[in-house]
């Protein structure tokens, strides 16, 4: 199944094919979740901040469907 990632602030830069408005296609396997997700692309879980599928926050056990659109953000701190 297709995937399309859109990763948000220094997590773009360990792929240089990332466009900043449609992201990449990742190809993953039927019934893959989004931990399988970030496990493809190698994120570390120290620099994965929150995951949302179509616009709605999820747990790494979700499960994603073909052609889903899904949005890496880093962590946030600040005050």
């Amino acid at each position: 199944m297709k995937i399309q990632v859109i990763l948000f602030g220094t997590l773009r830069n360990g792929f240089p094919d990332h466009d900043p408005v449609h992201g990449l296609e990742v190809e993953l396997a039927d019934g893959s979740s989004v931990a399988d997700l970030v496990d493809h692309l190698e994120i570390p879980r120290t620099r994965l901040g929150v995951v949302s599928v179509g616009g709605v926050l999820v747990k790494a056990d979700t499960r994603l469907k073909d052609r889903d659109r899904v949005r890496v953000f880093q962590p946030i701190a600040g005050g």
